[in-house]
């Protein structure tokens, strides 16, 4: 897949399944900007940048994923949004800490902090509404019930969690997605 498709793919497939689909994809974005833009607020007072950081993307990512699943109609029971959510979170760090730790230590480059705080914080909500998408897909063709999943089984939620797996083609679609819209935050 092209990585400039990723997103747009997916939320082609997710049209299948859901009539809102092609909303999903300005959802990510909007989200990851504005993780990006309370990272750079936050990061702008001194010792506040790594928390900043955090929070700025854990509450990005519980809003889009709220917002995700009420435009494609997902009704989920709190208790398996959090296990989704949470596994979506925990794959991503688990596959991409090395690529993180690397935008990390960009943060120690003078004049460099801003700006790869700023790519983190869109990486992480990009890829988390990817795979969080991904698994929505994947559960929505093996379930018998696309708004509510009640047929599956917890277990068998995490397990599609799990087997979403982030690659670095990904991580390539979310610097290309940040590089492409860094600039329309501006504009806004």
């Amino acid at each position: 897949m092209q990585i400039e498709l990723a997103l747009k793919a997916l939320t082609l497939k997710l049209s299948e399944h859901y009539s809102n689909a092609e909303d999903t994809e300005k959802i990510v974005i909007k989200c990851a900007l504005t993780a990006t833009a309370a990272d750079a607020i936050g990061g702008a007072i001194p010792g506040l940048a790594v928390p900043a950081t955090i929070i700025g993307c854990f509450g990005a990512v519980w809003v889009m994923y709220g917002k995700l699943c009420s435009t494609l109609g997902i009704s989920l029971k709190k208790n398996v949004l959090k296990l989704l959510a949470r596994a979506a979170l925990s794959n991503i760090v688990a596959n991409l800490s090395g690529a993180i730790l690397t935008l990390v230590a960009g943060m120690f480059i003078p004049g460099g902090s801003i700006l790869a705080s700023a790519l983190v914080s869109f990486i992480t909500v990009y890829l988390a509404g990817l795979i969080f998408l991904r698994t929505i897909l994947s559960l929505a063709e093996k379930s018998s019930d696309s708004h509510t999943f009640s047929d599956m089984s917890d277990s068998a939620l995490k397990a599609e969690v799990k087997n979403t797996k982030v690659s670095k083609q990904d991580l390539d679609a979310a610097k290309k997605a940040y590089e492409e819209n860094k600039d329309s935050e501006k504009d806004e």
